[in-house]
């Protein structure tokens, strides 16, 4: 007898197939799910990032505008503002601590650490600055604000800042790529699983109308020829040692042993 895969074993298979496919779509889909939530709180947090260093960067060029305003002009307003902002305000102070807490690398950190060390080194000019307003000294006051020193040092925190914005935007634009990126590949494996689902399902429907359905319907009318005593009906499935070509062999053996009790009467 030909050797044949088994119905049950065959449709098992391709369903489990199937199965597998599904599960693999829906770990996909919930995978995907976690990249694009995760990809909106990267993106969030890179807006929140980007704030929040020009909260601290605009901190600091306000108190520089303001000495340099009233060592100008000796006006009262300039130095209220300046000391509101140190006081009050603290957008520096404010700006680093939503940064460090969004998260930002050692190395943006220490870009950090060295604008605060130059900003630092500014106070006592500033305070002198101011010193001098008080005393209507308005031409010592600007040379503190406005010198050689203050302004290297105002020169060196303005290239800082561009380096740390650039450094900062570089960083988090390559994360939400990366997560883009895994993102559209899942989309891709989420529609290559759907494809493969499809094609099982097709193959099965296939599967069971040629090696079910199809015998089955032609051993129903054998076996209904059988019945009224027509042994000579066609019947050209083969068999073999599957269920159903175990039944068609049963079939034929049927038919000979009918065949020989016909001839021997």
């Amino acid at each position: 007898m030909k050797k044949a895969m088994k119905q049950s074993k065959l449709i098992a298979i391709l369903n489990g197939i199937s199965i597998l496919a599904l599960i693999l779509m829906i770990v996909l889909l919930v995978s995907n799910s976690n990249v694009n939530q995760k990809l909106n709180n990267d993106s969030e947090a890179r807006f929140d990032l980007t704030y929040n260093a020009n909260r601290f960067m605009n901190g600091s060029a306000y108190l520089t505008n303001e000495v340099r305003a009233y060592a100008a002009t000796g006006d009262q307003a300039h130095y209220d503002n300046y000391f509101n902002e140190i006081n009050n305000l603290k957008n520096r102070d404010l700006g680093v601590a939503a940064m460090q807490e969004i998260g930002i690398t050692e190395e943006e950190q220490a870009m950090i650490d060295e604008m605060s060390a130059l900003s630092n080194e500014l106070v006592p000019l500033e305070e002198n600055a101011m010193a001098n307003v008080q005393e209507g000294k308005l031409d010592e006051a600007l040379d503190y604000v406005y010198g050689k020193d203050y302004s290297t040092a105002i020169t060196q925190i303005n290239a800082i800042k561009e380096q740390f914005l650039s450094t900062l935007d570089i960083r988090t634009k390559e994360e939400i790529q990366k997560l883009s990126r895994r993102s559209t590949i899942m989309r891709i494996l989420i529609i290559i699983s759907m494809l493969l689902v499809g094609c099982i399902q097709l193959i099965v429907m296939y599967v069971t109308r040629r090696r079910i359905l199809k015998p089955i319907i032609a051993v129903r009318d054998q076996m209904s020829e059988i019945s009224t005593g027509n042994l000579s009906a066609d019947f050209s499935l083969e068999s073999d040692t599957s269920e159903i070509g175990m039944l068609v062999d049963s079939i034929h053996e049927t038919k000979n042993e009918l065949k020989k009790i016909y001839i021997r009467y």
